[in-house]
């Protein structure tokens, strides 16, 4: 099969980085990228000639996709790798994010994060804040329980 100027262009960028093992592992996440850019019709000439509009708007197409959290990081991550090892400008690849923000769910035990976009907190949440801060407080400025850790 005849690799696209780009895909070997990446190709020579992660061997000279790195070994052969992370070629195999990040090429096909950089080949579904190479597919997008064709399927919007902006195939370039070479890495640094991508728009940077093409890249948000994969990290778009990632993030509304149907895959996992994990998985658009990574398959994020990969091209953002290929490509800052290709020569494109660093400043504007750390500017190019999943859209949607990821906090830590409380009480969490097998995701370590989930997407959700910005919500306001609860009252009941504010609230649990609010007294939490309020016991700490009373706890610390109370005479009688100092003289009693003292002795």
């Amino acid at each position: 099969m005849l690799e696209s100027r780009l895909s070997e262009e990446a190709r020579t960028a992660l061997s000279r980085y790195s070994n052969g093992k992370a070629v195999q592992t990040l090429l096909p996440l950089w080949l579904q990228f190479e597919a997008f850019l064709q399927s919007r019709g902006t195939l370039p000439s070479s890495i640094p000639d991508i728009a940077e509009d093409s890249l948000r708007a994969y990290a778009t197409f990632l993030d509304y996709g149907d895959r996992h959290v994990d998985d658009a990081l990574v398959a994020l991550s990969a091209v953002l790798l290929v490509c800052l090892h290709a020569g494109y400008n660093a400043r504007i690849l750390r500017s190019i994010v999943i859209p949607r923000i990821r906090r830590p769910v409380q009480n969490r035990q097998w995701d370590a994060f989930r997407a959700r976009t910005y919500q306001r907190l609860e009252y009941s949440q504010f609230a649990r804040s609010r007294r939490r801060r309020a016991e700490d407080e009373a706890r610390a400025g109370d005479p009688a329980r100092i003289e009693d850790s003292l002795t």
